[in-house]
C-alpha cells in the first residue's frame, strides 16, 4: 500500500491500528489489509484510523472497516464459489463502505466483457467474475470512479479474501 508517496509496511499498518488502541493486530501480507480486536464501532474506527493515516502519512485515505459478522456475510455471499475454488485469482471481492449505487452496477456491466459477470449483494458489495480474463485484462477495474458515483470501495481478489478470513477465524479460536 502506499500513501502519499510513502510505502505502508504490514509493521506501519499495524503501528497504526495499535495508536488508535486496535488489539491482536495482524497484517495480511502487503495487501493493506488488518485483523484486529476493538470495542469501538467500524464508524468510530473508520474515522480514527483515516485521522491517524493523515496524521503519519500526510493526507487522507479512505478506509473500510468491516466487523467479523460482516465480513462472514460478504464471504457467505460469494455467488461464484466453483470459480472461487478453481481460479481464486479472477474472483473479486468489492468491499464497500456502504451500498454501491445502481448506476454503478449498471456502469460496470456495461464495461464488462461476455465473459465476465457482476453481482450485487444483498449488503451492497458486489463480486466480479473475470471469465477467461487475466486481472490486469479486465477493464472493470480500471478507470472505475466509484468515488464519482458516492462510493467507498476496495477490491480483493479470492485468495485475498480466503487469507483474511483464515486470519478471523484463527483469532476467534484464540480468544
Amino acid at each position: 500500500m502506499v500513501v502519499n508517496g510513502h510505502r505502508v509496511t504490514g509493521k506501519d499498518a499495524r503501528d497504526l491500528a495499535e495508536a488508535i488502541g486496535a488489539t491482536d493486530v495482524r497484517s495480511v501480507l502487503a495487501t493493506g489489509n488488518l485483523v484486529f480486536q476493538s470495542r469501538k464501532s467500524p464508524d468510530t474506527l473508520t474515522r480514527e484510523l483515516e485521522a491517524e493515516c493523515e496524521r503519519r502519512f500526510g493526507k487522507p485515505t479512505e478506509i473500510i472497516v468491516k466487523t467479523e459478522e460482516e465480513w462472514a456475510k460478504l464471504v457467505a455471499a460469494n455467488p461464484f464459489e466453483k470459480g472461487a475454488k478453481s481460479q481464486p485469482s479472477r474472483v473479486l471481492a468489492w468491499v464497500m463502505r456502504s451500498p454501491i449505487p445502481a448506476a454503478g452496477i449498471a456502469q460496470l456491466r456495461r464495461r464488462a466483457a461476455r465473459s465476465e459477470k457482476i453481482v450485487h449483494t444483498l449488503d451492497g458489495d458486489f463480486y466480479i467474475w473475470l471469465g477467461r480474463r487475466e486481472r490486469n485484462a479486465t477493464k472493470l477495474t480500471g478507470g472505475f470512479g466509484l468515488k464519482s458515483l458516492g462510493a467507498v470501495g476496495t477490491n480483493r481478489t479470492w485468495t485475498t479474501v480466503s487469507k483474511i478470513t483464515a486470519l478471523v477465524e484463527e483469532m476467534k479460536v484464540n480468544s
